[in-house]
């Protein structure tokens, strides 16, 4: 009896701790298309500064192309580079007038030198490491800001000041095209015109003839362009009622940020494999392809008023670039291509009142 009091004053507590750390569950991440991961947060910590004249930028929100690569980012992008050292200002030779040396500034100003384009996952983070051009300066000379979506095939310009250093991750095209000449041809100055020689003058007096002055023709009625809305409100308006769904499922993940690392410019919808996936609206045929081998198959389509449809992780594709499609014809099939273990369709709506940059919305907004 001893005996079994004594193993039980030792046993016992080794089984309870271990029953009590067996029913311990530790919380699992809900799971994610991988291509929707380790996408920096909106609101996280800003990089340091790339110049002490200018504000620190946002971290990049990677390549959105309109008709090729959706609005995902595929992977987190990384670092900005430490700032460049300061430009050396180097004196100048002054000609025969100048009584002295001239210093040359460092170029700020929205002159560009060279045109560089865009290619599948290419970032401004990129183009700015291989060229050396601090990011907020990319954004002032093409009119963007750290939100703005870029595309595959988008034109970047680049100051003078730009250096090659050769391909990398995120800017691997080809080296860029300047643009000097078509400036300096602008701004040379025309050559001056002389004046007609003077007529002589007829002694004898010339009959004038009458001249009756001309009826001026009615004024034609101007035509004021259509305004397009630049608010989400406005957006939905013009949307709703427009578009049908591509294919009725359940939505496996919705829109927006889904967690601190987790972005979804679209919603994925489920559904069995080789079931048609329909044009949501008639319209043109911009892209098909699949160079962002993350959304696999992909088809985006260019509807009236600015709007914009993309369809990813097709099984097959019924259509081509160029071509007219009418709402709920089919494009291609329920499929898993791309970075998903399962059937499904990544939807999304995008929206661009005249520029050639659309941003992506929340579809569900203008779905039935």
């Amino acid at each position: 009896m001893r005996t079994f009091k004594r193993i039980s004053v030792f046993v016992l507590p080794v089984v309870l701790a271990a029953a009590l750390s067996a029913c311990t569950v530790m919380p699992q991440a809900p799971k994610y298309p991988i291509y929707m991961e380790n996408r920096p947060v909106a609101e996280g910590p800003r990089p340091a500064p790339v110049e002490p004249s200018q504000a620190p930028a946002e971290e990049p929100t990677g390549i959105q192309p309109l008709g090729s690569k959706g609005g995902i980012t595929t992977t987190e992008l990384p670092p900005p580079p430490p700032p460049p050292p300061p430009a050396n200002t180097v004196a100048t030779k002054p000609g025969p007038t100048a009584p002295k040396p001239v210093a040359t500034l460092p170029v700020h100003d929205s002159r560009a030198g060279f045109v560089y384009t865009l290619q599948p996952k290419d970032t401004l983070f990129g183009v700015s490491r291989r060229f050396g051009v601090p990011v907020q300066t990319l954004y002032k000379m093409n009119g963007l800001a750290s939100d703005s979506v870029t595309h595959i095939g988008q034109k970047i310009l680049l100051p003078e000041t730009a250096k090659d250093k050769g391909t990398e991750t995120y800017a691997s095209g080809p080296a860029p095209d300047r643009v000097k000449a078509v400036v300096a041809q602008a701004d040379a100055p025309r050559p001056a015109v002389m004046p007609p020689a003077p007529k002589p003058v007829v002694s004898a007096p010339v009959a004038k003839p009458v001249v009756t002055a001309p009826t001026p023709a009615p004024a034609k009625p101007v035509e004021v362009a259509k305004s397009l809305p630049s608010d989400t409100a406005g957006i939905v308006k013009l949307g709703k009622g427009r578009f049908v769904w591509p294919y009725k499922g359940n939505v496996l993940v919705r829109y927006g940020q889904l967690a601190p690392n987790v972005r979804n410019d679209g919603i994925n919808i489920g559904g069995p494999e080789g079931v048609d996936i329909v044009a949501a609206d008639e319209g043109t045929v911009v892209y098909v392809g699949d160079q962002v081998k993350e959304l696999g198959n992909t088809v985006y389509i260019r509807h009236a008023d600015g709007f914009y449809t993309g369809y990813s992780h097709l099984g097959k594709v019924s259509v081509k670039s160029g071509q007219k499609v009418a709402q709920g014809q089919a494009v291609g099939t329920m499929g898993k291509s791309g970075a998903v273990d399962r059937p499904q369709l990544h939807f999304e709506v995008r929206y661009t009142p005249s520029s050639e940059i659309a941003k992506p919305f929340d579809p569900t907004l203008v779905l039935p």
